[in-house]
């Protein structure tokens, strides 16, 4: 198996909904690694190994690309919740643990991933794929809705792919331990305190695999293209899809998206701007293409940023190259704050040079106290002295499970979910 997949499942709610995408040579490199990607690595490895040879003391330390994470408390507590979710799950089945997942009769050859851990569960005929995320930038679910329930037809769900992909490959391993006629795909996600589960059947597991395989035959025929040599429906601009696309700052079909969406090219909008629609259901639609519009401005903005910094000259429509200049100065700082202090009580008197100490936010104190030996206290004590304002009034489509805003707000008041 190669040690990085072409089509690899982590990115296959991109390749599988733009097959075009893989046209652009920078969807088809391994991106490089950050730190957020390397403490979660660490996170898993500490995981895998409590899992199957036993924990680490608190106070560990690993290297990740050079850098060193340290397994203290707090990280201690996440690995461990998961790792109760997984046995629990476990009990009377048969674990795997860093499975390394061959996908090449969906796929095709070399094509493959690693599952966190995955489970049969021969008793109830079943089995369960549980992935571990250890970020806390937004939650990942283990289906997505892509059509709404109606007064006539039920809601329409799409498993998560990486999920569904873990399942497949699984499936023969699984099988070994009896008949599987349904896999449980679930999320577990610590720092948001979010755990997702989606059971599907085997029937439906198999259909996305064959929707699958007919999305990498195209997404392997974008990958030995050139974008402008493919037809049009390669191409499907959206939210999901876009968004760690590295190309969609010089893809046609979203800027052409774009422009259809606000209803004007770019020298008109520069001009005098968008036209916002009259009509509702107009509004309606172009509402729902916000998300991708904003991932495409921050993306051109970036762009824009990096290509001048790196001394490429970019011609403005003031017939000029973009430049850098200095913008608003920084925030006042003391060189020293003992010398400043002993400076300001030569000149004011004591009271006005310190400022009262402050009580630590109820975050903060979390962080501090809110952990496995301490969780007891932090519940009875500290809990009941925390308030917490309501959440303010979200605009979503109607299909949403949540019940309808019932308080007082100003049109302000509102956030855009669709932006979240």
């Amino acid at each position: 198996m190669s040690t990085h997949s072409l089509l690899s499942p982590s990115s296959a709610h991109r390749w599988m909904a733009c097959p075009g995408s893989m046209s652009f040579p920078e969807n088809r490199e391994q991106g490089e690694s950050n730190s957020y990607a390397d403490d979660g690595t660490a996170t898993h490895a500490w995981a895998s190994e409590a899992l199957t040879v036993g924990w680490s003391p608190v106070g560990s330390t690993r290297f990740v690309n050079g850098t060193e994470y340290t397994l203290d408390e707090e990280r201690a507590a996440r690995i461990q919740g998961y790792i109760d979710y997984v046995r629990q799950h476990a009990i009377g089945g048969h674990l795997f643990v860093e499975v390394k997942v061959d996908l090449s009769d969906t796929l095709g050859s070399g094509e493959g991933g690693t599952a966190d851990a995955a489970i049969a569960i021969p008793h109830s005929r079943s089995a369960a794929i549980i992935d571990l995320k250890d970020g806390s930038g937004e939650k990942v679910f283990a289906s997505y809705c892509i059509e709404p329930a109606t007064d006539t037809t039920p809601e329409i769900r799409e498993p998560n792919p990486q999920l569904a992909f873990y399942a497949l490959g699984m499936l023969p391993s699984l099988e070994l331990f009896g008949p599987v006629d349904s896999v449980t795909l679930a999320i577990y996600q610590p720092k948001l305190n979010h755990i997702d589960e989606y059971p599907i059947s085997i029937e439906d597991l198999r259909a996305f695999g064959e929707r699958a395989e007919l999305a990498a035959e195209k997404a392997r025929v974008a990958a030995n293209a050139r974008a402008s040599h493919l037809i049009s429906e390669y191409f499907q601009p959206g939210a999901k899809q876009c968004r760690w696309c590295r190309a969609k700052t010089r893809c046609q079909a979203l800027e052409k998206f774009i422009a259809d969406e606000v209803r004007a090219d770019f020298e008109t909008i520069a001009a005098t701007g968008a036209t916002i629609p009259a009509k509702s259901t107009d509004l309606a639609t172009a509402y729902v293409a916000v998300p991708l519009i904003e991932q495409w401005c921050v993306a051109v903005k970036a762009e824009m940023q990096r290509r001048v910094a790196d001394g490429e000259s970019i011609i403005g429509p003031d017939g000029k190259p973009y430049k850098y200049v200095e913008g608003k100065e920084g925030a006042r700082k003391w060189r020293d704050e003992k010398t400043a202090e002993e400076a300001l009580l030569g000149q004011l008197p004591r009271e006005k040079v310190y400022t009262e100490p402050k009580v630590i936010t109820a975050p903060v104190a979390a962080k501090l106290l809110n952990k496995k030996a301490t969780a007891a206290l932090w519940t009875d004590i500290f809990e009941p002295l925390i308030s917490r304002p309501r959440g303010q009034p979200i605009l979503v489509m109607g299909s949403d499970d949540r019940p309808a805003f019932t308080g007082v707000a100003k049109t302000d008041d509102f956030q855009d979910e669709l932006s979240q």
